[in-house]
């Protein structure tokens, strides 16, 4: 059973251990080619953190579709908030969970942008509470997966398997071809891409399911220590 905050009422809010972490799952509605959804960032960020939640015990707090637009935001479907407007978001929204007592906070990313404005907006809070423990984690790069990028073969694969959208008959390959400056506009310069970066036709389901499940694994182990730090046991299943 999963202990969902939107679910909750006040007095079943007021009576949760303050010790427990909260996650928060964070994304972005964008351009993820022709063959996923645009919901893609934030499918995968739900998933995981309700699956690490489930197991562990920690909060599930309502999850944040619109992140940091970066790149990708003119192409047809994107959308999403200026890098500032995200970070004060993501600032106020932390500072009121602090204010309530749960100062043990975990954004869960399926954007990889939305990482620098959200530890930004960490320093705000740290302002007023300094004692707020403070992560942003990109699923991917915290269970240890290389090789994902965007639209590709490794994100179809676990997009698929998470609850996006997904029309594999629709999938093409498109590599791109970054320059040396940071890229500021993806569409700039492959306005047909749609995003893609790499072999989404090579998807295979089945290692999908192990990038899930490997994924799960390894966060919850990650979030059952924090727990244990705190003082918590978490049910053994976590460790598992």
């Amino acid at each position: 059973m999963v202990i969902e905050w939107k679910r909750l009422t006040n007095p079943e809010v007021d009576a949760l251990d303050r010790r427990l972490p909260v996650l928060i799952p964070i994304g972005l509605i964008e351009a993820h080619g022709p063959h996923l959804s645009l919901s893609v960032d934030i499918d995968t960020a739900e998933f995981f953190s309700r699956a690490i939640c489930e197991r562990t015990g920690a909060i599930l707090a309502p999850g944040m579709p619109y992140g940091f637009a970066d790149e990708m935001r003119e192409y047809p479907g994107t959308i999403g908030l200026k890098p500032a407007t995200f970070s004060l978001v993501v600032g106020e929204i932390a500072a009121m969970f602090c204010f309530h007592g749960f100062r043990r906070l975990i954004f869960i990313s399926g954007h990889g942008a939305n990482k620098g404005p959200c530890e930004l907006a960490f320093w705000t809070v740290w302002e007023t509470y300094p004692d707020a423990e403070l992560a942003c984690w990109n699923w991917w790069t915290e269970a240890g997966l290389t090789g994902i990028h965007h639209a590709d073969q490794g994100e179809t694969e676990v997009a698929a398997v998470t609850g996006a959208a997904y029309h594999p008959d629709r999938a093409a390959d498109f590599k791109i071809d970054k320059p040396w400056y940071k890229l500021r506009s993806r569409y700039a310069i492959h306005p047909d891409s749609g995003g893609i970066n790499g072999e989404p036709t090579a998807a295979d389901l089945e290692a999908g399911k192990a990038a899930r499940d490997k994924t799960i694994d390894v966060l919850s182990a990650k979030v059952a220590d924090i727990m244990r730090q705190a003082g918590l046991e978490p049910p053994r299943a976590a460790a598992e």
